[in-house]
């Protein structure tokens, strides 16, 4: 699912394309190192929404465009205008916290495709994300403590999942950049590939997750979603409600059918 962007309306940001199965949002500043603006933050939880109206869909993608950067963050030239004041940064800090949960709690599966900067909001955006596949072309970062700023506190439990607190006081004491192997160590991506095995690998990705059962891979994902998040009670019980669900379907007894008969499974979602 290559995207050069080069076709992209640059007023349109994010971008949202459907092929098939597979939804695919594009951040759409490639002369800014697809650095969001106020109002591409905002745009970001509708553009989640209109795929998850979609019934179809089973899988999504998000990537920079231009293929040089997945997202240098915030858009800093808008800061002084925008972000002046402490109730004005509050503001700023919980339309980025929106979009970082829309994403996170987006039904079906999300893969960053990551190529070149992944700094301070876009890693923000990737940790939201369920998978993350990076280029070796691909740089990390949390700059705030080098712009005064605090990340959003909101946020730093997705940061907290999937690296130790040590590696996280790192990332944010430092402010450094660090290249994909470091961040597969750390744990903060699943894989590191090289440049023009990108786009296959994420292409396989999609095609392994479309072939599942849609309500299975659903129910993980918002059980997995709910467990780290230490979640009430009430949030378990309906993770388990979500289980008895997948049992009751057609698509447990096709999968059930086809594993015996030795085929491919053919799941309809319901």
């Amino acid at each position: 699912m290559p995207h050069d962007g080069n076709s992209a309306v640059k007023t349109d940001n994010p971008i949202l394309a459907i092929r098939g199965q597979v939804a695919e949002i594009v951040l759409n500043a490639p002369d800014r190192k697809n650095a969001l603006s106020l109002s591409a933050w905002e745009r970001i939880p509708g553009r989640l929404h209109e795929l998850t109206a979609n019934p179809e869909i089973r899988v999504c993608v998000i990537r920079g465009a231009g293929r040089r950067s997945f997202c240098a963050g915030a858009d800093i030239s808008e800061f002084k205008a925008i972000r002046s004041t402490p109730e004005a940064a509050m503001r700023y800090d919980a339309i980025n916290v929106a979009a970082f949960k829309a994403l996170k709690n987006v039904a079906v599966p999300v893969i960053a495709a990551i190529e070149g900067p992944c700094l301070g909001g876009g890693l923000g955006l990737a940790l939201a994300c369920d998978l993350r596949i990076a280029s070796q072309t691909a740089l990390f970062g949390i700059p705030a403590a080098r712009l005064g700023l605090a990340y959003p506190p909101d946020a730093l439990s997705d940061l907290l999942e999937v690296v130790s607190p040590s590696d996280a006081k790192k990332i944010l004491f430092t402010g450094e950049r660090f290249s994909a192997e470091s961040a597969l160590q750390m744990g903060l991506i699943s894989e590191v590939l090289s440049p023009d095995a990108l786009d296959a690998r994420i292409e396989a990705l999609c095609n392994a997750i479309c072939a599942n059962a849609p309500l299975s891979v659903r129910a993980a994902k918002q059980a997995v979603n709910n467990l780290s998040d230490n979640a009430a009670q009430e949030k378990l019980e309906n993770d388990r409600l979500n289980a008895r669900n997948c049992i009751d379907s057609a698509d447990y007894n096709e999968g059930c059918r086809a594993f015996l008969e030795k085929r491919e499974p053919v799941f309809s979602g319901r």
